[in-house]
């Protein structure tokens, strides 16, 4: 069940930033959600994406640790760190100095290489700390080597948890938000409704093709 969410406005503020991808496809461009004044922006290194008032844009936050952002009429899809894909390109110096809010952005440029996006707001940050929960990954522990599997959906958990503070903060500053995924453990339990079965039946197909083979 999705969660309508709508903030007041509050008084101005210094401008909050989020690393995100934005997805058009197969296509996934790296570039800076910024919040400023009232204002909701996402710029690439090439363009700018959409600017809007914060009254004319619209978000959803879904179980699968997207977000969409419709802006007059616009429709924005982005995604955070670890699931952008191994096509996508790195954030350049500029913009991880600009997130991280300072001229050296090595502690920035290491966060996106462990799959995390960079909220410059301590407030977004401690709601990330609690969103992103100590069951992260369990749905899919029966799935390939658990190990493995455990240390790629940790990321995903900081990336689930950070994309929704993100969402949360928008919400808190004006933006109407729909949220649908409520924890990653949810989210994942979800996906995994729907790929073990899959999973499952896929392995029993195989086992009966060498079974004939065999025989």
């Amino acid at each position: 069940m999705s969660e309508p969410v709508n903030g007041a406005v509050p008084a101005a503020s210094a401008p909050t930033r989020a690393g995100l991808y934005w997805r058009r496809g197969a296509s996934v461009t790296a570039g800076i959600m910024t919040l400023d004044a009232g204002v909701l922006s996402f710029r690439t290194e090439r363009e700018t994406v959409f600017s809007a008032p914060v009254d004319r844009v619209s978000a959803e936050f879904t179980r699968f640790s997207t977000l969409v952002v419709t802006s007059d009429g616009h429709r924005h899809v982005f995604v955070t760190g670890a699931y952008a894909g191994n096509f996508a390109r790195e954030f350049s110096t500029a913009q991880l100095a600009e997130l991280a809010g300072a001229p050296h952005a090595s502690e920035a440029a290491q966060a996106f290489r462990e799959g995390a996006a960079i909220v410059v707001s301590s407030g977004v940050m401690r709601s990330a700390a609690v969103i992103a929960g100590s069951a992260a990954g369990a749905a899919f522990a029966l799935v390939g080597d658990a190990v493995g599997v455990a240390s790629l959906f940790g990321s995903q958990s900081r990336s689930f948890a950070l994309a929704r503070a993100w969402a949360e903060h928008l919400a808190a500053n004006g933006v109407a938000v729909r949220m649908r995924g409520t924890t990653f453990a949810r989210s994942q339990a979800f996906i995994a409704a729907i790929v073990l079965p899959s999973v499952a039946v896929f392995g029993v197909g195989v086992w009966l093709l060498l079974s004939a083979l065999a025989s």
